[in-house]
């Protein structure tokens, strides 16, 4: 995260802890729940950057929950696109994307009891790893019977990508016919929030929803966003992956998307 964009060697590095539930702010750690005074203790009077290629997921969340809780109602996100990805066979559709993928675990200010009966619906956006959405169908077996919705990132980064998506999901999908398939664009967060919001206005009144942010990092961003600002109405349902290394090559396209809260 930038602080300063005319000083860009002014930076702040986040880690977040899912063991912990912890966040870190170069060498400042706090509870994620409790990280807006810490942040509020960092912000100066230049224009925030949050630099979303590096940043994963749940450190994004809390970055922008703080940010938004500080009433800060303009900021930026830039995001770079992957040239390539790296594939366990070329010209197959298998990605090996993460060493590890940790499990569901909450994340503070954003937990959601997929139990509850008034968990109405919940969304996934979905990428290249088709076990993300089995783990959680097969962690959380009670998700089958909300509304859910799966949206794919069509059109692509690249035409042609959105089969490596599509097909993967295939089978999973085949057995789940009563879930909603939806598409938005995959470098488009506008177009994400805005698939969000629709299912946010459906619900019944005083029911919640949950997000599962497994898909591109814009379809992130939106839900992050999203969550940050409907707190009491959407939860989080992430399941913490560990990149891996050499996951993706070069970068695509640059993205600067600013976000202003009227």
């Amino acid at each position: 995260m930038s602080i300063d964009e005319a000083n860009p060697a002014k930076k702040i590095k986040i880690t977040y802890s899912y063991e912990t539930m912890s966040l870190q702010l170069d060498d400042q750690q706090v509870d994620a729940d409790d990280c807006t005074e810490l942040f509020k203790s960092l912000m100066g009077s230049s224009p925030v950057v949050l630099e979303a290629t590096t940043l994963g997921f749940a450190e994004l969340y809390c970055a922008i929950r703080a940010i938004i809780e500080l009433k800060i109602n303009r900021f930026h996100i830039i995001y770079g696109e992957p040239d390539n990805y790296f594939q366990d066979t070329p010209g197959t559709d298998s990605f090996e994307l993460s060493d590890l993928i940790v499990g569901y675990h909450p994340i503070p200010n954003a937990v959601v009891d997929l139990s509850s009966d008034s968990v109405e619906a919940g969304v996934f956006f979905l990428g290249f790893e088709p076990e993300r959405l089995e783990r959680a169908l097969e962690e959380f077996q009670m998700i089958t019977s909300k509304e859910i919705k799966v949206i794919f990132g069509v059109p692509a980064f690249k035409p042609g990508w959105e089969l490596n998506s599509l097909i993967p999901h295939l089978y999973t999908l085949n057995d789940k016919p009563g879930f909603d398939i939806a598409y938005c664009a995959a470098n488009d967060p506008s177009a994400a929030y805005e698939s969000l919001e629709k299912t946010r206005l459906s619900l019944g009144s005083g029911n919640r929803m949950f997000v599962a942010p497994i898909g591109t990092k814009p379809c992130g961003i939106a839900a992050a966003l999203f969550t940050s600002l409907h707190p009491n109405q959407v939860g989080l349902l992430y399941d913490h992956p560990q990149k891996k290394k050499n996951r993706s090559r070069g970068i695509g396209v640059w993205h600067k998307f600013t976000v202003s809260i009227i």
